[in-house]
């Protein structure tokens, strides 16, 4: 069981990055047109209506996602039935609130700083049903490993910005081109899933099913609205203090950078997920399977975090254009932080749900919040600058707040972690040290770029655990 497991993880695995490399090279060169095309107050008008579409996904989905891929079925029989319950369910959630939402439209339009564009979040929420839909097919093909066979589902819907979005930006369509070209591309989502897919809805409907499903689900809903807060409350904050021009700073910067490591991080964590799950019951094979995978992730995330901070100015130009120039810092410390709050942070939150103690989650999110909000406040009322460094100077604080729960609560050897990880870090600090000495003797940006990706390998060489992870990656890709 345990090396069937690991054949499979390993081939998703390889699946997953194979995809989203694909993806992540398309994505980026549609959000690099459209950064062109469209000012950032576009992006700050979308950011919002993302954020209250995003909520009303999560409440439709229940957490039935989560209970797809980890519960235990009987036989395919029991999961595909389970499976329509969760998408029925879904269904009459997303509907009911599509039509709060209309009924609503202007107070929550104004709620989130958007006076006046009520139907903007009308039309935006008719990707909920569609989302009802394709969350299901997902989690069916997340929990049998299948990747290999959302390759194709992935680059089709990764095309409709480049064909949809960007010539209606092109049109004048401004914000709208972001929200039709979204709904478009969750239509290509559920209809192409559902193609591929050996699950078809059907009429089938269980109410004792029902009650099965919430009863592990419920805390995991909690757990999941919780993300949610402490994902988009830095949106509603900026959007109810600043203007819609900042916003789209703010957001943007995060969303590019989120963009470029989710080659890696969305590639890894549905695998690990998935993986750990299986393992849970095993404490021993499960800690392998976790530091296996956070150390590969760790050797690609680490150093990209260090480098766009030090490259941040021509990183944030040459992705969005000069326009965007004033969020530079925001873009170069989120992705610093970043390198931590993947392979710790992240990676944390995977333990506790594959668990299944997504109490240990709400409480981590929770505690997060309570730091989060007041100090969120209090920096969007100084300076962009020193508001990007309080935001991503917070994140570090989610970590110490995972580290701490990992190590109480679920007794894992985080010390063992550390030490896994320091000489990834080690690798990083003399390949950013090296980048900045170049940098200060006017070497060109490129030429310094190189030479960083020359320095960090040399280092790694020297490091036994990081020459061994560089060795397993070479012999399986190239």
């Amino acid at each position: 069981m345990t090396d069937e497991l690991t054949q499979k993880a390993s081939s998703a695995t390889k699946w997953s990055l194979v995809t989203e490399v694909v993806v992540k090279l398309i994505s980026p060169l549609t959000q690099i047109a459209l950064a062109h095309i469209l000012a950032p107050e576009a992006f700050g008008v979308v950011a919002t209506v993302t954020m209250v579409t995003s909520f009303a996904d999560m409440l439709s989905d229940a957490g039935f996602q989560k209970y797809l891929i980890q519960h235990e079925f009987r036989d395919k029989s029991h999961l595909f039935r389970s499976a329509n319950v969760a998408f029925v369910t879904n269904l009459f959630v997303s509907l009911a609130l599509w039509s709060l939402v209309a009924l609503f439209n202007e107070p929550l339009a104004a709620l989130v700083g958007n006076d006046g564009l009520g139907i903007v979040l009308i039309v935006a929420c008719a990707s909920l049903p569609l989302t009802a839909l394709s969350s299901i097919q997902l989690a069916l093909f997340h929990r049998a490993f299948s990747f290999k066979e959302l390759f194709v589902v992935r680059v089709a819907v990764a095309l409709v910005p480049l064909f949809v979005t960007v010539p209606l930006a092109l049109l004048g369509f401004d914000f709208w081109s972001l929200v039709i070209g979204t709904i478009i591309g969750n239509l290509v989502n559920s209809l192409v899933l559902t193609l591929k897919s050996d699950w078809k809805p059907s009429f089938f409907y269980s109410f004792a099913e029902l009650k099965e499903m919430l009863s592990f689900s419920s805390w995991t809903l909690l757990e999941q609205f919780s993300i949610w807060l402490t994902s988009w409350m830095g949106t509603f904050i900026v959007g109810s203090l600043l203007t819609p021009y900042y916003l789209g700073l703010y957001k943007t910067s995060i969303s590019m950078v989120n963009t470029g490591m989710g080659i890696i991080t969305s590639a890894t964590t549905p695998v690990l997920f998935a993986e750990l799950s299986r393992r849970q019951s095993d404490d021993e094979s499960f800690q392998l399977a976790f530091f296996h995978m956070q150390e590969k992730v760790a050797l690609f995330v680490v150093p990209l975090g260090f480098g766009i901070f030090l490259y941040r100015n021509f990183v944030t130009t040459f992705v969005l254009g000069p326009q965007w120039s004033e969020g530079s810092l925001m873009f170069g410390l989120w992705a610093l932080s970043s390198a931590v709050v993947i392979p710790v942070g992240y990676y944390a939150s995977e333990v506790f749900r594959a668990k299944g103690r997504p109490k240990l989650s709400f409480a981590s999110q929770v505690s997060y919040l309570l730091v989060m909000v007041p100090v969120t406040y209090y920096a969007a009322s100084l300076d962009f600058n020193e508001f990007a460094l309080y935001s991503s100077l917070l994140r570090l604080v989610a970590i110490g707040i995972d580290v701490f729960i990992l190590k109480v609560f679920i007794k894992f050897p985080v010390g063992k972690m550390i030490a896994r990880l320091l000489p990834i870090f080690a690798c990083s600090v003399v390949m950013f040290t090296s980048g900045w000495v170049l940098d200060s003797i006017c070497l060109p940006t490129i030429a310094g770029i190189i030479m960083c990706v020359i320095v960090y390998a040399l280092c790694c060489e020297i490091f036994p655990s990081t020459r061994k992870q560089l060795n397993s990656l070479y012999s399986r890709f190239l």
